[in-house]
């Protein structure tokens, strides 16, 4: 999403990358600690693809992203969610494409959740397929979005940034 949001013009690049950077280092950490505490069991919920199977969990990543920012980016006034129902319909996406696609290559659809349990394994044999899966669906949500709605607004942008948007928009 915070990809998403700065090809759409909501977020700066300096924001962005800060987003993505704390994104990482939670993960890392994240999954570091569960080493710690868990061992390997269940391989840290690490994502990997089915063998043979890399381009097609790279086009299943890239779909993944794509259904999923497109449904936020539908739903969203800036980054800020419109509607009470808005968590049960991410929630519910989220739940059911991780229920479908989780034995396939592990459903990960944000680069920063496979790197956790692929930096705390210290295997990224596969991890490739998770960032450019995802570039390539948040990238192609982002057109489709576009084309549904038009560009994003000013005020939309501002509360990407931090400003907080009127309750009138």
């Amino acid at each position: 999403m915070t990809l998403a949001f700065a090809i759409r013009g909501d977020m700066g690049k300096g924001m962005a990358l800060a987003y993505i950077v704390v994104q990482y280092i939670a993960a890392a950490a994240g999954s570091s600690l569960a080493l710690y505490l868990f061992g390997e069991a269940g391989n840290l919920a690490a994502t990997m693809p089915k063998e043979g199977l890399v381009f097609k969990s790279l086009i299943f990543e890239a779909v993944l992203t794509f259904a999923m920012v497109l449904l936020v980016l539908s739903m969203a006034n800036g980054p800020k969610l419109n509607g009470p129902f808005v968590p049960i319909a991410v929630g519910g996406y989220i739940m059911a494409a991780g229920t479908m696609g989780g034995p396939f290559d592990g459903a990960a659809f944000n680069p920063a959740r496979a790197f956790g349990p692929d930096f705390a394994l210290g295997n990224f044999s596969g991890y490739w397929i998770y960032p450019v899966g995802s570039i390539v669906g948040a990238a192609l949500a982002v057109l489709v979005a576009r084309f549904l709605r038009g560009p994003a607004k000013a005020s939309e942008s501002q509360a990407a940034m931090g400003t907080p948007l009127d309750k009138s928009d």
